[in-house]
């Protein structure tokens, strides 16, 4: 029986506690289920929060393809989100090429970056638009550190940029209407106006060319280019406007004079009335440009032209500003002529009140009239007669020249003969080479001096400047070596190939080692450098020693002059322009440096000649 009541206690324990595990249970199903309500409402309130953000959102997975892409896509590209879901590559089909490989660097860092980047670039819309995107990503991970790919943001910042364009335009128009204006009030002559004001037009305003053109009142009706500044590159030689109604009278500016209103060619390639100058203006990079009429009194006396390097440049507060400038300039030409009127009509004021006193100082003015004569007598005579000892100098080189070349050409061909026959008989005798061909070489240069006036021959072909400058060392260093003279070289192994006359260089590299060496007294240093740019080949013969120095530098390419040289440089520094080069000269404190700059593209070609 006491067995009996223990199995039932137990019993009923048993059963109590299992009506509190399920009771525990019910509590925590009821839990799960709100957990679970929680969770959905949670998801659903963070896609709402995702679908009606204003800025384009989209998650990008570990494999390229879109995990998430915001309606608002559509608003910003005109695309759907579903065409970006199908191509995961459909984004880099919309950025503006001009973009492509800014983004595409963005992109190839942001593979291996952990950190939030950002770029700007433009996309083209559905409907053709331009619009600017600032781009901001970063990678995801899971709770579990896991990557998930990376979330990027986009915000159209297009009106942004619009607005910081407008305002650095409108900055740079009032920086270039408070130049304009310092220079109308400090104008000295008409002149330096006009050239001032289309030189600040240039700079100040970022536009290609300005130019100013006067109104002629002859039978063809010209307008005659007064003043410019810019890429003019012989662009007003070609114009031949007139402001007549003709056919070159019809651009924007015959029309601005006669018709004394703004006239504007937004798009030079596509406007009908700018085929007489389109093609020069392509050529020049021209793409849009405004004529804005210069009046006095209502009557138009002219026109101030200014280009732009891309179409539709002048919208109307462009326009109006420039007009404004237009009218100011107008304003200052009047007051500069007005001033000149006044002080031609007080000179002449002056001139009848000399002409009262006349009869008393006849005498004195006869005097001065006959000093004045006599200073310009011997004014004149002192250039006569320095032309003449000019002529005399050119006619003297050209005998001596022709001498030289007689007397020195015969023993030369000794020097090749036997050159020659040394060769012959001792093929290894790298010393016969040498000697033959610098005679050949020094023949060369004899028939270069005798024809120094006469245009020079050059015969281009391709050829590494820094053999050149390593062979010429070689020729010259036992005269170096006597003169105690250490020549180093520091050259680009990377040098591109010039274009010219090898032998030319050399005359010229070795004159300029010469010449170098010449101008130290003591002995000193030469170091020979070359390197490139995008454009030119450049090499620069560097001397340094004690007491250095060139008194007229200026009289050092310069034939003939009384203290300059008597022809190796300015030999040199022609042969170079006939290249298509230039050699200039800089000096400081115990240096002094000549540049040699050859062209990479000098396509120059004689008659006759074959690439």
């Amino acid at each position: 029986m006491k067995n009996t009541d223990k199995t039932t206690e137990q019993l009923l324990d048993e059963i109590k506690e299992l009506r509190q595990r399920i009771a525990e249970f019910e509590l925590s199903q009821e839990h799960r289920k709100q957990a679970k309500k929680a969770l959905r409402e949670s998801e659903e309130l963070f896609q709402l929060v995702a679908d009606f953000t204003y800025d384009w959102e989209y998650w990008l997975a570990p494999d390229g393809k879109y995990v998430y892409v915001s309606p608002a896509c559509q608003r910003i590209t005109g695309y759907s989100a579903d065409e970006f879901h199908r191509d995961p590559k459909f984004l880099s089909t919309i950025i503006h090429p001009e973009d492509k490989d800014a983004v595409s660097r963005h992109l190839e860092e942001s593979l291996e970056s952990d950190q939030v980047l950002h770029v700007d670039f433009r996309i083209i819309t559905r409907s053709g638009e331009e619009r600017w995107i600032s781009h901001f990503c970063q990678p995801v991970y899971g709770k579990d550190q896991s990557y998930l790919g990376r979330r990027a943001s986009n915000r159209d910042i297009t009106r942004r940029k619009q607005l910081e364009e407008e305002l650095q335009r409108a900055n740079r128009s009032l920086k270039m209407l408070s130049a304009c204006n310092h220079a109308l009030i400090h104008a000295e002559d008409e002149e330096s106006l006009l050239n001032s004001i289309c030189q600040i037009i240039v700079e100040e305003g970022g536009y290609r060319l300005a130019w100013v053109g006067f109104r002629e009142k002859d039978q063809k009706k010209t307008v005659r280019p007064v003043a410019q500044a810019g890429y003019e590159e012989g662009y007003l030689e070609s114009l031949h406007i007139t402001w007549a109604d003709r056919e070159r009278g019809r651009g924007p500016t015959g029309r601005a004079i006669r018709s004394g209103e703004p006239s504007i060619a937004k798009d030079i390639l596509n406007d009908p009335s700018f085929v007489p100058w389109r093609d020069e203006a392509l050529r020049r990079g021209f793409a849009s440009s405004v004529a804005l009429p210069l009046a006095s009194r209502g009557q138009t006396f002219g026109a101030l032209n200014i280009y732009a390097s891309e179409p539709d440049a002048f919208d109307r507060e462009e326009v109006n500003l420039l007009g404004e400038l237009a009218g100011d300039l107008s304003f200052g030409i009047i007051a500069l002529r007005a001033r000149v009127e006044q002080e031609n009509a007080e000179a002449a004021l002056r001139r009848a009140h000399s002409e009262l006193e006349r009869r008393v100082k006849e005498r004195t003015r006869e005097l001065v009239e006959a000093n004045d004569r006599l200073k310009n007598e011997i004014e004149e005579r002192r250039r006569l007669e320095k032309i003449l000892t000019q002529k005399e100098k050119l006619e003297t080189l050209g005998a001596i020249a022709a001498e030289v070349a007689h007397e020195i050409r015969n023993p030369l061909v000794a020097i090749g003969g036997f050159a020659r026959r040394l060769r012959q008989k001792f093929p290894d005798l790298t010393e016969s080479e040498i000697i033959l061909r610098e005679s050949e070489r020094l023949e060369r240069i004899l028939f270069r001096i005798v024809d120094y006036l006469k245009p020079v021959e050059v015969r281009f072909q391709e050829c590494s400047i820094n053999t050149i400058v390593s062979d010429c060392k070689d020729i010259l260093s036992s005269e170096l070596e006597r003169r105690k003279v250490i020549c180093r070289l520091n050259l680009d192994p990377k040098l591109s190939q010039v274009r010219a006359d090898p032998d030319i260089l050399k005359q010229v590299f070795i004159n300029l080692i010469r010449k170098g060496a010449e101008f130290m007294i003591r002995g000193g240093n030469i170091v020979i450098k070359t390197w490139e740019t995008e454009q030119d080949i450049l090499t620069e013969f560097g001397n340094r020693g004690a007491g250095l120095q060139v008194k007229h530098p200026e009289q050092l390419f310069m034939p003939f002059a009384d203290e300059g040289e008597s022809i190796g440089l300015p030999l040199s520094y022609r042969l170079l322009k006939d290249m298509g080069g230039l050699l200039s000269f800089s000096q400081a404190k115990d240096h002094i440096a000549f540049t040699v700059t050859l062209p990479k593209n000098f396509l120059f070609q004689r008659p006759g000649e074959t690439s």
